[in-house]
């Protein structure tokens, strides 16, 4: 019944109904960013500059682990149930997020010992240096939640669930 709705609906009202959850996610996604910047902006131009310094290395951390990362996660979920051998996707499961552990130890500890020089190199001094040193210290020793969660973002999509 759902695979002939699909093939025999209406395309622009199927698109519509397929992409709404993406949509509601990138929308969301971009109320945090700017309601963030936002914030951080009334706290002065020191403040979001540190913000700015950090904000390249924030953009590393989410595509490596959502793009570069996940895209592998995802297509080797899927080839391994569209194979039937679930077994085999439960294991790519627990290497994935051991997998994701290590690399987000990585970034914590990457940025915790060379993030002032990192964002010295950015341009960064004075107070927004400090600023930056401050976020960053906090963003990357959160590290860990964004490789797990979107490793687990990209094996439900290797499931098939957006």
């Amino acid at each position: 019944m759902r695979t002939e709705r699909l093939l025999a609906a209406p395309i622009v009202p199927t698109l519509l109904r397929l992409s709404a959850p993406g949509m509601l996610l990138v929308a969301f996604q971009s109320m945090v960013s700017v309601g963030d910047t936002y914030f951080v902006g009334g706290l002065g131009t020191a403040p979001l500059a540190g913000l700015a310094l950090v904000f390249p290395l924030i953009m590393l951390l989410q595509m490596t682990s959502a793009g570069a990362m996940g895209g592998g996660v995802s297509s080797a979920i899927a080839r391994a149930l569209g194979a039937g051998d679930a077994p085999r996707a439960r294991r790519l499961v627990v290497h994935a997020l051991v997998i994701a552990a290590g690399m987000a130890a990585s970034f914590t500890i990457l940025v915790l010992l060379f993030g002032p020089a990192m964002y010295r190199v950015l341009g960064g001094q004075g107070e927004s240096l400090e600023n930056a040193v401050r976020y960053g210290n906090v963003v990357f020793a959160g590290a860990i939640t964004v490789w797990i969660a979107n490793t687990l973002s990209s094996v439900l999509r290797g499931t098939g669930n957006t």
